[in-house]
């Protein structure tokens, strides 16, 4: 599996009522199952209802249904059919809240709930990776909130570059475009991250995991390394070179 370089997004998105916190984990963002925050509730919604909500949010016709739970949290999988593409929709029982589209909603009528649109995401994408050329994007819903995936060609491969429909913020950058995109002349490149991590923890010591995570515009390269047997996180300032964080596990 990819493992994306990964921007750092924290906070809270209320949507309908419901609280959706986010945060990065330190290996995924948009795929890191931020924790939905739930208040009780005495009246749940129904299959019909659920079935209601699909439609409406969506148009089309609903073709199956289920009801399933995720750590204790019941929700209903909707199928739904629409204009020959078929969606697959996961809502809330508790609140009715539809918390996951997978499925391109660019050309619909629920694509006008993301605050910002299409070229305004693949401007934020391009500018994050150096890179003009998209193939493709597509528009879902994850864990609560509009999420573009800008698609770039990089060594033959469609990379991915997940950016917030509602705030433009980088989500995630799928790794394989550290090969193509040019260091900033401020920030240290991975192989000096992973030279600094091997002096601080020892000279035999070997990387086993490098991302580069930025958050509030402050860039730090998260690397995990072993030696002796013992695992090893060091943290390390990607402009100023200071070394943050140097833990054993």
């Amino acid at each position: 599996m990819k493992k994306p370089i990964v921007f750092t997004l924290a906070g809270a998105l209320a949507i309908g009522g419901t609280s959706v916190a986010f945060a990065s984990t330190g290996n995924q963002i948009a795929e890191a199952e931020p924790a939905l925050t739930l208040q009780a509730s005495t009246n749940p919604i129904t299959e019909q209802d659920a079935v209601a909500k699909a439609e409406d949010f969506l148009g089309g016709v609903v073709t199956d249904i289920e009801k399933d739970t995720d750590d204790g949290v019941v929700y209903y999988e909707v199928e739904v059919k629409l204009d020959g593409q078929e969606f697959d929709l996961d809502i809330l029982e508790e609140s009715g809240q539809i918390i996951d589209v997978d499925g391109n909603l660019l050309g619909t009528d629920a694509a006008n709930g993301a605050a910002i649109n299409q070229e305004d995401a693949e401007t934020a994408a391009k500018e994050a990776v150096h890179l003009d050329d998209v193939i493709k994007t597509e528009l879902e819903i994850e864990n609560g909130q509009y999420v573009y995936e800008v698609e770039f060609n990089v060594n033959g491969e469609g990379e991915d570059v997940k950016v917030n429909g509602e705030t433009g913020e980088i989500l995630s950058i799928d790794d394989d475009f550290a090969i193509d995109i040019p260091q900033s002349g401020d920030l240290i490149s991975a192989d000096d991250a992973k030279t600094l991590a091997i002096t601080e923890v020892g000279e035999n010591a070997k990387v086993t995991d490098i991302e580069l995570d930025t958050d509030d515009r402050v860039s730090v390269y998260e690397l995990e390394l072993v030696l002796d047997g013992a695992e090893y996180d060091v943290e390390i300032d990607a402009v100023t070179k200071e070394i943050l964080k140097s833990e054993r596990d």
